[in-house]
């Protein structure tokens, strides 16, 4: 490693510096009371017991006849059993019919099936003749019938805190008269591309570079359960670089800049902003590899994440600080935050590169027969090509110098629509 760099650079692991923001940071889940119909994609501050039993009532499952199970005993299509029908129920309303020995109701699916009546026989097993019906075979008791409960009981706990909303529970809840839930409130998070080269402004671009990396991480921010904020680009000054920060800081949770972070002389997001005095360094440069220079402050209590601009070494910042830090304020594990498959090295791979440091490898996953195979899409830190045809990576530990093929291991993917492709797609 170059001595110079070392001399600068203080390398901490990612769990270290997360260890440190969480430890000294004002950074914490906030819950919130939100509207059950605007809750979709939230994390559950609270668990969701049942306050009633589900069904109500024991309801018809199909349209038929409501019956007394012992009254259909021994009938078949030669020796049809007969009985009246005593009544109707067209419609899921309230009723108070009942029926005695030798009576059938008309009933519609979801409706209340009638007092002393056991199960309920489908109207293509019987024959109408004017007001009694010929059961064609007898039925069970309970067959046709959903019982009181049966789906769920009250007290029980449906839904537990640290689940995500999904678009059937905002069904469940609203159909036991739950209108508001307690939810961990998405984090917002303030992103800021620097560098004199860039323009946020797709118009100036005949003189500058548009700045496209904030738009890349926004996306992860929103996949992963964050709010993003996109500021326009800074320039290489001291001045200009610490009002855009502090003010992202004033309605944001995390502030995250892009470039500016290593040692040239425009590089001066660390210079400029550890040097504040409401700053408190947390890293400078962590033990990964891509991503090596990214570094961490807080300011006013809040992280500022400055990310390398070298677009593998910026996912690399995402993945390490950035996501476990969203899934940290929605309540949720801070190591758990992506999709994981067991998959076999498809090639041999050296990584002889940064002993030291945990090495990130962008590879992609194919399916072959039952298994998966991983193969790695090489090409230095610059290089977009390894993300846009990988679709997950893998963390090769300090010291392994060596993947060999056949090694099984676990793949991390980058987003949870690669799951649909994956299992959507046929063998290699």
């Amino acid at each position: 490693m170059d001595e110079q760099i070392e001399k600068y650079f203080k390398y901490v692991s990612p769990d270290k510096a997360l260890e440190r923001i969480l430890n000294i940071s004002r950074l914490s889940p906030r819950i919130i009371d939100r509207d059950v119909q605007e809750s979709l994609g939230y994390v559950l501050a609270e668990d969701i017991i049942s306050t009633i039993s589900l069904p109500r009532e024991s309801i018809a499952h199909f349209d038929g006849y409501a019956v007394r199970s012992s009254d259909t005993s021994g009938a078949s299509t030669i020796n049809p059993v007969r009985l009246k029908i005593a009544g109707r129920i067209d419609s899921i309303r309230e009723h108070n019919l009942e029926i005695k020995e030798g009576e059938a109701v008309y009933v519609v699916t979801g409706s209340r099936i009638p007092k002393n009546a056991d199960a309920v026989i489908p109207v293509e097993r019987t024959r109408l003749h004017g007001e009694y019906i010929e059961i064609l075979e007898s039925i069970k008791k309970g067959e046709y019938v959903t019982f009181e409960g049966a789906d769920i009981q009250s007290g029980e706990v449906v839904q537990k805190r640290g689940d995500i909303i999904r678009p059937q529970t905002i069904k469940y809840l609203l159909d036991i008269g739950r209108y508001r839930v307690k939810v961990y409130a998405k984090p917002r998070v303030a992103l800021i591309g620097v560098g004199d080269e860039l323009t946020s402004n797709i118009k100036e671009t005949n003189g500058k570079k548009l700045e496209t990396s904030s738009i890349m991480v926004s996306y992860y921010v929103e996949e992963y359960g964050g709010i993003p904020t996109r500021f326009n680009t800074v320039p290489d000054s001291p001045d200009q670089i610490v009002e855009v920060v502090k003010n992202s800081l004033r309605e944001n949770d995390v502030c995250v800049t892009i470039g500016g972070v290593s040692l040239g002389p425009r590089d001066l997001c660390w210079i400029t902003l550890s040097k504040l005095p409401s700053s408190i360094p947390i890293a400078r440069g962590l033990e990964v590899q891509p991503g090596r220079a990214t570094s961490i402050v807080l300011i006013d209590g809040k992280p500022v994440i400055l990310l390398p601009g070298h677009v593998q070494s910026t996912i690399s910042g995402v993945i390490n600080i950035l996501i476990p830090l969203l899934s940290y304020m929605q309540g949720l594990p801070i190591k758990e935050s992506f999709p994981r498959i067991s998959a076999e090295m498809g090639e041999d791979l050296h990584v002889r590169e940064y002993i030291s440091f945990t090495r990130i490898r962008f590879v992609k996953l194919v399916k072959n027969g039952d298994k998966f195979i991983a193969r790695p899409i090489l090409g230095d830190s610059s290089m977009i090509r390894p993300l846009i045809t990988s679709n997950g990576f893998i963390k090769i530990p300090k010291k392994i110098e060596k993947i060999e093929k056949g090694s099984r291991l676990d793949v991390y993917l980058l987003s949870w629509s690669e799951l649909l492709q994956l299992f959507s797609k046929n063998n290699e």
